[in-house]
């Protein structure tokens, strides 16, 4: 187009001096340069206009003409307000030939005449092609930002259950003396660890997408993660009737510094790919180093199976996300072809990569290097041997501290979310005040200084981070008071988007006692605790089956609008804590139902909707799926606005309601818990010698005050 203008130029100036010559004196009848000028002009340059310093017009060429024909009827443009704006605007539209032109134009000298030019160029193509392109940017934005969304509610559709299941589940295991129970306990943990993690995968996957995924290097004992690994593993490969062989280098120093919450996901993933794809025989994992600096390691991890194999021009395919490898063999194989995705990613983030080395039908290795600090050079020792012990060793969860001194606020609309919270916590002696809604909370925190507050982010009326910003802006005692924010939404962002809108910390679903425990020793007083000294606390495996509490339930009563396996599938496999989900259940229902009719009687289908989706959830966790169903109904109604759904269901969703919570108060009146808890439990040696310290502190703070 540059040659083109130049060209045009040069002829518009060449045209200009015979137009000059023409005006100045009698041209000759024909001037055969003047009409080779105008023969040029006049094919497909675009639009041209040339007039005097004055205005007059001096030349347009035919395509001017058609866009303006009463150029062939003025002498000058100073009559036409239109044609005069040509020379100070940028481009211009034609309605009638549906065209838009971009206009350049110049001043023209030649001898003592000046007069200037405009040439009108033709983009219309382009203008629609650019029109395209940014249409075709706006819906992969729009698809990109559904996605997001999709991720963040499927997060926390999914973490919401998950975080009751895992909660309660600990507190059984922490509370349960019977083996049995404590097995079911566990298994119930393995099984909603593998649901937890494919919901991880695609929000890894969607981090690293979005650029967000952070390495966050701590201290961890290397032993600790490998015992962990182990753990998780070998139930998977028991299963299968495959052997599970650890090699471990006894040498390796016990305390690093790393991202152990990576390098556990990485491992497991590459463990549980290599028991899918693995029929018979064996997987060995090895664990070995090798100094890299006076401070540092490279650890050396590989994974060996006796599999299907991988044929050399399959490798890469491994690597593509969502990619399943020869995908009819292996059509039975559960995954969602993330793990080694993301597992390379992980390891390109930390300065790795993971190589692959496969014969085909005879089985596979990946291993991978990865440099770590060292803060303690003492070994590990016999691995193996202290492993083994662990096992055969099963010890009661117990506290890593007591603050009976403390007092923290938990803010959370769903009723077992606190009672999670509240099991979780219950060791530690921290008086704990509840709230179920923004508005409670901000009453309780006038009356009363709390040291720490907990609180939900999805909530009716207002949600957390509106009750945040209230707590924040009245002038009361919790004005300063920290507040982490426990939400299921865990999409890239969410971190810093809870951190910009004030929270100290966050949180993400499910919750889990340790993690917990930390979180919360992380931001109270240190004069409000006190650490509780134990020694190493060792874990069991994890085993399943959940079946024989399933036919003891159905033969005590038989329930109507109650899936029993279901519900104890959520009660963790504990018949104990199934009682204990119904009776949750018949508490509350009350209060949810008295939410669900005013907020529908006041044609208030926001906050509706958000109640109605409480009661699919607990509704299923208890295994009401009927009423949980009906619930998920309405839900959809009320996010894609349908009233006349919700008015022509209402009422028989709260029939149904009421049935199913006649028939769990006839069970519990009926058949009577096994033993009755009489409130004295027993607290662990270490448990009371903090405690008595920590009172002891408080008494000289009260002296000295």
């Amino acid at each position: 187009m540059t040659v083109v203008a130049i060209i045009l130029g040069v002829l518009l100036i060449a045209a200009c001096a015979f137009i000059v010559k023409l005006y100045k004196q009698e041209p000759p009848a024909v001037d055969p340069v003047l009409l080779a000028t105008k023969e040029i002009l006049n094919h497909d340059v675009g639009a041209v206009l040339i007039v005097s310093e004055n205005e007059q017009v001096l030349f347009y060429n035919t395509e001017f003409q058609q866009l303006f024909p009463k150029i062939s009827s003025i002498a000058n443009i100073g009559e036409e307000s239109g044609m005069k704006k040509l020379f100070q605007a940028k481009e211009y539209v034609s309605d009638e030939f549906s065209k838009i032109y971009e206009i350049r134009s110049d001043y023209l000298a030649s001898g003592d005449f000046t007069g200037r030019f405009i040439w009108l160029v033709d983009i219309t193509d382009h203008y629609r092609t650019n029109k395209k392109l940014s249409e075709l940017k706006d819906m992969a934005d729009a698809a990109n930002k559904a996605k997001s969304n999709f991720l963040a509610n499927m997060s926390h559709e999914i973490r919401t259950p998950i975080n009751t299941i895992l909660g309660m589940d600990e507190i059984i295991i922490r509370e349960a003396t019977e083996k049995p129970i404590i097995g079911y306990a566990e298994n119930i943990r393995d099984a909603s660890t593998t649901l937890l993690s494919l919901v991880n995968d695609l929000l890894d996957f969607s981090k690293i997408e979005c650029g967000k995924m952070e390495i966050l290097p701590v201290e961890y004992e290397i032993a600790n993660v490998l015992s962990e690994i182990i753990n998780m593993i070998e139930i998977k490969v028991a299963n299968k009737g495959l052997e599970f062989i650890p090699v471990i280098a006894e040498d390796i120093p016990y305390l690093l510094y790393g991202d152990d919450v990576r390098l556990r996901q990485i491992i497991i993933n590459i463990l549980t790919n290599a028991v899918k794809y693995t029929k018979e025989g064996s997987v060995t994992l090895k664990v070995d180093w090798r100094e890299a600096g006076d401070s540092a390691i490279n650890l050396i991890v590989s994974v060996t199976d006796t599999g299907i194999g991988i044929k050399e021009e399959d490798i890469d395919k491994l690597f593509i996300s969502f990619e399943r490898i020869e995908e009819r063999r292996n059509r039975n194989i559960e995954g969602t072809g993330l793990g080694l995705s993301i597992t390379r990613q992980l390891l390109g983030l930390m300065g790795s990569d993971l190589t692959v080395r496969s014969d085909y039908g005879v089985g596979s290795t990946f291993s991978f290097i990865l440099k770590q600090g060292i803060r303690d050079r003492k070994p590990i020792g016999k691995f193996r041997e202290k492993y083994a012990y662990s096992r055969e060793k099963h010890k009661k969860y117990r506290t890593t501290f007591v603050a009976p001194n403390a007092n923290l606020l938990v803010v959370d609309d769903n009723a077992m979310n606190i009672s999670v919270v509240e099991g979780l916590l219950k060791s530690t002696q921290i008086k704990v005040d509840t709230a179920p809604g923004g508005m409670e909370a901000l009453e309780m925190c006038a009356e009363k200084k709390y040291d720490l507050i907990l609180m939900d982010h999805m909530m009716p009326t207002i949600d957390g981070i509106e009750t945040l910003h209230r707590l924040q802006e009245a002038e009361g005692p919790n004005q300063d008071t920290p507040v982490i924010v426990l939400t299921a939404n865990a999409v890239s962002g969410a971190k810093e988007m809870y951190e910009s809108e004030g929270f100290i910390d966050y949180m993400s679903k499910p919750i889990q006692g340790k993690p917990l425990e930390e979180k919360i020793l992380q931001y109270l007083p240190e004069n409000l605790y006190v650490m509780v000294e134990y020694d190493k606390i060792e874990q069991d495996i994890f085993n399943e089956l959940w079946k024989g509490i399933s036919d003891e339930i159905t033969s005590e009563y038989e329930f109507k609008n109650i899936d029993v396996k279901s519900a104890v599938e959520s009660a963790e496999g504990s018949k104990e804590t199934f009682r204990f989900l119904l009776q949750s259940f018949s508490d509350n229902c009350e209060k949810n139902k008295s939410d669900l009719v005013q907020s529908y009687e006041d044609g208030d289908f926001t906050n509706y909707t958000i109640y109605v989706h409480a009661l699919k959830s607990t509704s299923k966790m208890i295994g009401a799926l009927e009423l949980s169903e009906k619930a998920r109904l309405l839900e959809m109604a009320g996010k894609e606005g349908n009233t006349d759904y919700i008015k022509d269901n209402h009422a028989g969703v709260m029939d149904l309601l009421e049935t199913v919570v006649t028939e769990i108060r006839d069970y519990l009146k009926t058949v009577k818990p096994e033993k009755e808890d009489d409130g004295d439990e027993e607290l662990d040696p270490e448990v009371l010698k903090a405690l008595e310290k920590a009172n002891a502190q408080k008494e000289a703070v009260g002296k000295k005050d």
